[in-house]
């Protein structure tokens, strides 16, 4: 896509570790804390990009990575990510700040699972159930290390679960990928890519082709728009200007009070 920069990215945690009397609705207190957590790994892929970027920590030292990760952020215009407003990009606030990084740029989010559940009614918004549904390239589960004994293993230092950590990480966001592009047509408050592009001609705001087909109106309270359905992604749009002139536009009233 030209002139925007959309980023995919996935990021894997290590789990806490805390002195405990229970397993059950136990409250750990901050002296009880042995490791807080921080990031293992991430990884990430420009869209319409062949390859997929990994990085990893082997241990609680997650500066290093951080800083590539505040790096790559910085250099998105729009962040994809599933659950990106409640994990990743928290997630990645928190290390970072930990860590004496200065905040990275501001950038847009579009976030899969918040788009799943405000505009559909899935019987899941797993990435993996999306994936599955949507037809997506399957996303495979850790086999040789079930659940969390991947991330015991990791945390171990074993070789080969590093190994599957890093084709777990690089698939997840592979498939991330392909569930956005399917979901993309019917996102209704997708960042509107085409402000990004210096041609004057009209083009799509969720992908920004410009094979546009001119198809009826829409109307609000006191408007009336062109409507267009893209040819590229199949998302509707409508212009940003009413058609009706200025006495129309001022003879119209509204029910508001």
């Amino acid at each position: 896509m030209t002139g925007v920069k959309i980023l995919i990215i996935d990021l894997e945690t290590a789990p806490k570790q805390a002195y405990v009397w229970r397993f059950f609705k136990e409250n750990i207190g901050a002296r009880q804390v042995i490791e807080h957590g921080y990031i293992m790994t991430f990884a990430y892929k420009w869209l319409g990009d062949k390859e997929t970027q990994y990085f990893y920590s082997l241990d609680e030292d997650d500066s290093t990575l951080c800083e590539e990760l505040s790096r790559v952020l910085s250099e998105a215009d729009i962040v994809v990510a599933h659950n990106a407003e409640r994990f990743d990009l928290p997630m990645a606030r928190a290390r970072m700040v930990v860590n004496g990084l200065p905040p990275p740029s501001p950038v847009k989010v579009v976030d899969t699972l918040r788009v799943a559940k405000r505009e559909f009614l899935f019987p899941s918004n797993s990435l993996e159930y999306l994936a599955t549904v949507l037809g997506c390239e399957e996303k495979d589960s850790h086999k040789d290390f079930p659940g969390f004994e991947l991330w015991r293993e990791c945390i171990a230092g074993n070789p080969k679960a590093w190994e599957e950590m890093r084709k777990y990480n690089i698939q997840d966001v592979e498939v991330l990928e392909e569930v956005y592009l399917k979901l993309r047509p019917y996102m209704r408050q997708h960042p509107n890519v085409a402000v990004h592009l210096e041609k004057e001609e009209p083009a799509c705001p969720k992908c920004s082709s410009t094979h546009l087909q001119w198809r009826g109106y829409a109307y609000t309270n006191v408007g009336k728009y062109r409507r267009f359905q893209c040819q590229g992604c199949g998302g509707w749009g409508r212009t940003r200007f009413t058609e009706y002139p200025r006495e129309k536009r001022q003879s119209l009233v509204t029910n508001a009070v």
